[in-house]
Formats: structure tokens, C-alpha cells, sequence
């Protein structure tokens, strides 16, 4: 059963998971900790057939770019339809795939390098985005990610650095790889300037075929100074030498800063204490900024098991948790509003976030306390009880998972003691006295009545059970 983990493993696996399922529970104990987080790191484990399946799912993520631009332009299309897939594709990922860890890198790593889905002129390659600069290099080092997105044609499009030529900087892309990618607002004027300089020659030509280009014609040449990095950038392609630069930037001091701060205020706590940030940024510019090892640091300091409780499931990641724990299993990947990944999504937009949905560049915010407001709480009190029904017209496209392999295997049980199963399967926490006394107000029925088996439990007991349990303030909190 997924609650019956050392508390310490219980921690690492709702920090890295998107749920505790009775499968990952069960690897975690068999491997242990330690050796479980080893083999996220590597992706050593297989995927299941339904997970191998989910590309299938979601036919317009293997269009080409130019497709997207003119299905859109000709009104066959909106512009966000694919980003829509996009969403889609990453939540039924999230419920299904094993790898938990990777997919929550890709999560964060998508969210600091942000490029949002129905950007007006960078959707067309947004897909294209997330499978060749993000997920490759998710758990591999960050010099060699930051390379790739820098230079991604949505994000040239997004940071309109297609404008950014030797007879016109454009300072867009220049500016928020310093802010928001690297070194933070640790810049000068001049800083910005000479960043841009060295971006220039990335194109995409909108005007015919949407074709990404590098135009040497279009690189500034001459001397460069940014920050401690200086280039003679002689030459006409510019290519080597804004690698040069963005190897520079990556290995800095200020963005090894950035990124710990960034990764804590995830994985840690709102306001994640010194010592671990400074922990974690070491092991980032030790190691050369390999993620891997970046991650090993952060789990294995004792600041990390102290922040058990201490971060909000965000409302996009809460829809996705609580398929998971409720052991619901989609199945394809229609997404009207009828069926279950699209339902999903509306859901999660109407407790308001969306992943990649965000406006601005900075990426949607880690602070737990952005995702706390009183429409969200109660729109997600609403979709637990949805989801923990045992029919509903939410389930189109989805396996639901029979009431019996849900509860405990003996019989009698208690309504106390069939709620506190339930807490501890689905929020690895022991019910209080008040949960307890909640749910049998709720069922009207006294904390000692005896249930005989699975059977007996209505399935009105046992939506109001469960859903109750992920409503309580520990349903909230990972």
C-alpha cells in the first residue's frame, strides 16, 4: 500500500511524483530510498505499454511547424490547439509514466525556460520545443539545455530575437537570458547589449514557410564583453562563438545561484534555508551543471526531509495527483470537454493554472502561496469529490479502479479505521481525530460502526471517505 513508507521516503516521492501510487510505493520499498531515486535519475525502468502508447494519443504534436502556421492562418485550426495536445500529452505522461523524477524535471525545466503554448507567433514550433531542447536534456547537464532553447526557433519567435539583426538590436532574448536563464539581475545596460550582439543570425522566415535559419549576413561582429566573458567574434557565423558565451553563462557563479534558488523554492520550501541553496549550487558548478548530480545534492541534505508539508500541490498538478492516487487510468486522449484529459485541463484552468499557459517569460510562479486563493480551494474540493466517485460523467476515455482494490483487504473494519486506510493511502499522513470525526458527521454514521467488507462500504461512504481525506489542510500540502 502506498502509505505504508518510511515518512523520509514518503517525502522524496511526493516531491518527485505527480502521486504516490501502490506501484511507486512499491518500488520505493523494494529498492529503498536511496536506490530508488538512482534509478529515476538513470530512467532505468521500463515503461509501461498504455505509457509507450501516449505519443499515439495526441496525432497534431508530430506536425511540422509550417503545418501549424498555415492550418492556423487558413482558420482550420486555432493557433492553441496543439499547445491544448501539448498539455494533454504532458498530463496523461504524468499519470502514467514511471519515471516520475524526469517528468517532473521537464516540468520545472519547461517552466524556467519558458515558452508558453499559444504564444501568436512562437506556437507553431512549441512541440518541436519541448521535444528536442527540453525533455533530451531534462535530467543531463544545463549548459547543454540552455544551448538548445536559446537557440530553438520558439524561442527566437517568443523573444522576437528573429528581429535582432547587426543594423537593429533587438534586446528581448538578450535580456531575459541573463534575468531569467542564467545570472539573474546581476547585469548592466551594456551586459544586455552585448548579449543581443552575439544572438544575432537566428531568423525565421515568417513572411513564406516559417523555415528557421541561421543568416551569417545577419551577425554582429567585433569584440564582446559580458559580464567576466569576453569573445573577439571575428568571424561571420557567430555560432561558436555564442556557444562559447551561453558555456560561460551556464557555469557562472550567479546562475549556479539562480538555479539552486529556483530548484529549493520547488522542491524545498517558499523560502528554502541558505545552507541547502548553497549546497545545491555547489554540486551544480562542481559538477559542471549536471542535473543528476545538482539533484543528489538537494535530496540528500537534511534541509530537504525538514520540509516535509512545506509546499502546495499546484492546481495542475493536484487534477494529476489526484487521478493518479485515485487510481484512474485514461485510456486515449480525446480532449473535448467530455472526455477525461480534457476535463482535466478545464478543471485545472478553473482553479487557474494551466501548465505553459503562463503570459509572461518568467514562467508560472513556484511559491506555494500564489496557489491558495479561495476559488481554488474550493474548485479543488469539488474535483476531489468528483474523482473519488466510483461513477461519473467526468470518466470518458478512462479505466476507474474497482472500489475493492482501493480499501483494505481484511474485513471488519471500523469507519475510523476504513478512513484512516484511506489517509494513509492517499496522503501518506495518519487522520486526525478531526478528519475522522468529519467524514462519519458527513456519512452519518458513528466512528466505531463496523463495516463487514469492501461490499458494505456505499459507494456514497466511500466518495465522501476519500474525498474528504484529500480535502483535509494534509490533502493540500506535499
Amino acid at each position: 500500500m502506498s502509505g505504508s513508507l518510511p515518512p523520509s521516503t514518503r517525502h522524496l516521492l511526493d516531491r518527485f511524483s505527480f502521486g504516490v501510487t501502490d506501484e511507486l510505493a512499491a518500488d520505493a520499498r523494494a529498492r529503498g530510498a536511496d536506490r530508488w531515486f538512482e534509478s529515476q535519475l538513470a530512467r532505468s525502468g521500463t515503461e509501461s505499454l498504455t505509457a509507450q502508447l501516449i505519443p499515439l494519443w495526441f496525432p497534431l504534436l508530430r506536425n511540422l511547424p509550417q503545418v501549424n502556421w498555415a492550418t492556423s492562418i487558413t482558420g482550420v485550426r486555432s493557433a492553441g490547439t496543439q499547445g491544448r495536445e501539448l498539455v494533454g500529452y504532458n498530463f496523461a505522461r504524468r499519470i502514467h509514466s514511471r519515471h516520475q523524477v524526469y517528468e517532473s524535471m521537464v516540468d520545472f525545466w519547461s517552466n524556467l525556460l519558458y515558452v508558453p503554448i499559444a504564444e501568436d507567433r512562437s506556437f507553431p514550433y512549441r512541440a518541436d520545443f519541448e521535444f528536442t531542447a527540453i525533455r533530451p536534456h531534462a535530467l543531463g547537464t544545463y549548459r547543454a539545455m540552455l544551448k538548445a532553447a536559446i537557440k530553438h526557433p520558439a524561442m527566437t519567435l517568443f523573444l522576437t530575437n528573429d528581429l535582432n539583426h547587426k543594423g537593429g538590436i533587438n534586446e528581448n532574448l538578450g535580456r531575459e537570458l541573463l534575468e531569467l536563464h542564467t545570472v539573474g539581475r546581476r547585469y548592466s545596460e551594456r551586459d544586455v547589449l552585448n548579449a543581443s550582439r552575439m544572438l544575432t543570425g537566428y531568423t525565421v522566415d515568417l513572411s513564406r514557410d516559417y523555415n528557421a535559419a541561421y543568416d551569417a549576413n545577419r551577425h554582429h561582429t567585433g569584440t564582446i564583453k559580458v559580464l567576466g566573458f569576453r569573445h573577439d567574434n571575428r568571424a561571420r557565423d557567430g555560432r561558436a562563438a555564442l556557444d562559447a558565451m551561453l558555456d560561460y553563462l551556464a557555469r557562472h557563479p550567479f546562475t549556479a545561484r539562480r538555479i539552486a534558488e529556483r530548484l529549493c523554492t520547488r522542491f524545498v520550501s517558499d523560502d528554502p534555508p541558505e545552507p541547502i541553496v548553497q549546497a545545491v549550487a555547489r554540486a551544480y558548478r562542481s559538477s559542471g551543471t549536471d542535473i543528476r548530480a545538482t539533484l543528489r545534492a538537494l535530496v540528500r541534505h537534511p534541509g530537504f526531509q525538514k520540509s516535509r508539508g512545506a509546499k502546495v500541490w499546484t492546481p495542475g498538478d493536484d487534477v494529476v495527483r489526484t487521478a493518479r492516487v485515485m487510481g484512474l487510468q485514461p485510456q486515449g486522449a480525446l480532449l473535448g470537454d467530455d472526455a477525461f484529459i480534457g476535463r482535466l485541463i478545464t478543471t485545472a484552468r478553473d482553479m487557474g493554472h494551466v501548465p505553459l499557459t503562463w503570459p509572461r517569460p518568467d514562467g508560472w510562479p513556484e511559491t506555494s502561496s500564489d496557489y491558495l486563493s479561495a476559488t481554488r480551494v474550493l474548485r479543488s474540493w469539488h474535483h476531489h469529490y468528483a474523482l473519488a466517485a466510483t461513477r461519473s460523467d467526468l470518466f470518458r476515455n478512462v479505466i476507474v479502479a474497482r472500489k475493492s482494490t482501493q480499501l483494505p483487504t481484511s474485513w471488519p473494519r471500523t469507519l475510523s479505521e476504513v478512513v484512516q486506510h484511506q489517509s494513509q493511502r492517499l496522503i501518506g499522513r495518519p487522520a486526525t481525530r478531526e478528519l475522522i470525526a468529519t467524514v462519519a458527521s458527513a456519512v452519518g454514521r458513528s466512528t466505531s460502526h463496523r463495516y463487514g467488507s469492501a461490499a458494505a462500504v456505499s459507494d456514497r461512504d466511500y466518495q465522501i471517505i476519500r474525498g474528504t481525506v484529500l480535502n483535509s489542510p494534509a490533502g493540500f500540502v506535499r
